[in-house]
């Protein structure tokens, strides 16, 4: 029993380990794509795929949002696609129909207005 518990432990460890090294790139990613816009491209690839890559472990969709604000930055049309799906699964996601409305403020009027419309709906007082 105690070499079963002692087993269980250390996965456990192992598995937090893992959680918080995806976090920390996950951050530090995010932190340089913010930080400092004007990179390279390869920079700015190397770390969008790194956003992409922290989704794999974590089963929520706040990667999945920190990767579509960075995205934001340079490639609006697939900010919005990467934020629409998160939308798909979870349709009053406040944070997902921010970035659509900024992604589309300039190239879609009527999704943007429809997601202003659903911000709204959602938080009546514009306290966003």
């Amino acid at each position: 029993m105690r070499a079963l518990l002692t087993l269980i432990a250390a996965l456990l460890t192992a598995w937090f380990a893992v959680l918080t090294l995806n976090q920390w790139r996950g951050d530090r990613a995010s932190d340089d794509v913010l930080r400092r816009p004007e990179m390279s491209q390869a920079d700015y690839t190397r770390n969008i795929d790194t956003l992409r890559r922290s989704e794999l472990l974590d089963p929520g969709t706040n990667w999945t949002l920190v990767r579509a604000a960075a995205l934001a930055l340079r490639e609006p049309a697939q900010s919005q696609r990467v934020a629409e799906a998160v939308l798909d699964r979870e349709p009053d996601n406040r944070a997902a129909l921010s970035l659509v409305l900024d992604a589309t403020r300039e190239r879609d009027p009527r999704r943007f207005n429809r997601a202003a419309e659903q911000l709204r709906r959602l938080d009546p007082a514009g306290q966003r």
